[in-house]
């Protein structure tokens, strides 16, 4: 079986996006939740591009959840944080429901600049009540503005680290949109953060206090396997080696080349990598040399020949299983 643990909604019917303009525009006057009114048929019609988009690239199952760049962290008030997370989880959901043998649900968290993660935890219970496996956790709520997010080091990130531990939910590590001029969002944001969660969360406590905590850094953890030893150097002689923390955590397949694949696995090992794709998304379009989708990743782990058979197994089936406990695969 192959388990896609990256996948995103991101072929949503159009009312989606016109009930969030409703909701922007309508922001000066309270919050109130409304409904995107998206049908059983509207809904399946645009799953069932995911659907083939899955049978192309081999994946048999994918962890699903809502749109990253959409998530909308940086816009509006609490209560707009919260209405526009849970119609999108409640998607997610229907989705599931609809398709139960290709998408496991994953949600996002009503996640506010300047609000503590202690207000997302009722999201994070209601979704797994509703047979959610996994959440995604945007490191930078704000898009690069004030008021900053804390470091992922930070105590301020504890509730939430404890309810998931609690709950033994795996968290993906994802960042929403920017409003950074200086970044693009795709090429250098998500990329950024990536490398950044890296670095806070293995030069903190958070690894320690929370020995049974699961972290899966998207994009194989983009530049990290590229400066081994410039991270490597920022724990020498002090504490646990950076090689020893980072093995605490998970990193999943969305990278796109032979080359990035292979460092990929070898600097992370098979036991803490997770096939993913995150298909129909940044890498959705054709490779001009090769004639597939750059977002076909399958093809590039099976050709690491140093792999054996026990190691595919691990990265394409086997470390799912065993972090989403939740899931029935």
């Amino acid at each position: 079986m192959i388990i896609d643990v990256h996948g995103h909604y991101t072929k949503v019917p159009p009312e989606l996006d016109a009930y969030r303009g409703r909701q922007i525009l309508q922001l000066a006057r309270g919050g109130a939740k409304g409904n995107p009114g998206i049908s059983d048929e509207q809904l399946k019609a645009t799953l069932q591009v995911h659907i083939d988009a899955m049978a192309l690239r081999g994946v048999d199952k994918s962890i699903f959840s809502p749109r990253a760049a959409f998530m909308g962290h940086e816009f509006g008030s609490e209560t707009i944080s919260r209405n526009w997370t849970e119609v999108n989880n409640d998607l997610i959901a229907r989705a599931a429901a609809m398709f139960p043998e290709q998408f496991i649900p994953a949600c996002q968290l009503p996640q506010s600049p300047g609000v503590s993660p202690a207000n997302s935890l009722a999201e994070l219970e209601r979704c797994v009540e509703m047979g959610f496996v996994g959440c995604n956790i945007n490191p930078d709520i704000s898009g690069g503005v004030a008021p900053l997010t804390p470091s992922l080091g930070d105590r301020w990130w504890y509730p939430l680290w404890e309810k998931m531990c609690e709950l033994d939910v795996p968290g993906l590590i994802h960042a929403g949109s920017t409003l950074n001029p200086h970044l693009h969002m795709n090429g250098a944001h998500y990329v950024n953060t990536d490398v950044a969660a890296v670095v806070e969360l293995t030069t903190s406590p958070v690894l320690t206090d929370f020995p049974d905590l699961k972290l899966i850094i998207p994009h194989g953890g983009g530049g990290v396997p590229f400066h081994w030893n410039r991270l490597r150097s920022l724990t020498a002689g002090r504490g646990t080696p950076f090689e020893e923390s980072v093995r605490r955590l998970y990193f999943d397949t969305a990278v796109y080349d032979a080359d990035a694949m292979n460092l990929t696995i070898r600097r992370m090992g098979p036991d803490n990598v997770l096939f993913a794709t995150e298909m129909l998304g940044t890498a959705q379009a054709v490779d001009p040399v090769t004639g597939r989708p750059f977002d076909d990743t399958l093809a590039l782990v099976r050709d690491v020949d140093w792999l054996s058979a026990d190691d595919k197994y691990k990265i394409f089936e086997g470390n799912a299983r065993r972090l989403y406990t939740r899931a029935s695969f």
